[in-house]
């Protein structure tokens, strides 16, 4: 909103924008989240999460300052990435391995693993992230 405030784009291009920030972000997020926990690289998401976290928050803030371009939401959402993966990757590299393993044996198919391990695992953190993604959207 703030290109909007400042008169360099209307109301209706800055909401769009705002809209494809949010949702490029949460669906990068949701797929990395995913492939780390299937590939078990946890302590490496966390890791890199902290290392990149205020580089690319401050790069997404400045980058409509910098670059005036169609794909700038699309660069601002993967900018995002790191704030957003950070709440999720710490739960995460809590668990202990054989966690899911168990659940598997015992017979919980994947929607049962869902519905009663990871989402009450993830569900502030999963919050958190929304609420960080619709923020930085509106800042923009």
């Amino acid at each position: 909103m703030i290109p909007y405030y400042w008169g360099l784009a209307d109301v209706h291009a800055a909401c769009f924008h705002g809209l494809l920030i949010v949702i490029i972000s949460l669906v990068v997020t949701a797929l990395l989240l995913g492939l780390s926990i299937v590939l078990r690289i946890e302590q490496w998401l966390y890791a890199t999460t902290l290392f990149l976290l205020l580089p690319c928050v401050g790069l997404s803030v400045v980058l409509p300052l910098l670059r005036h371009a169609q794909t700038t939401p699309v660069l601002q959402g993967i900018c995002l990435l790191p704030l957003l993966l950070f709440p999720l990757s710490l739960p995460i590299r809590t668990l202990q391995r054989d966690w899911s393993a168990t659940a598997r044996e015992l017979g919980a198919d994947r929607q049962a693993r869902l519905r009663l391990f990871w989402w009450p695992l993830l569900k502030n953190s999963a919050f958190t992230s929304l609420f960080l993604s619709i923020f930085f959207s509106i800042v923009q």
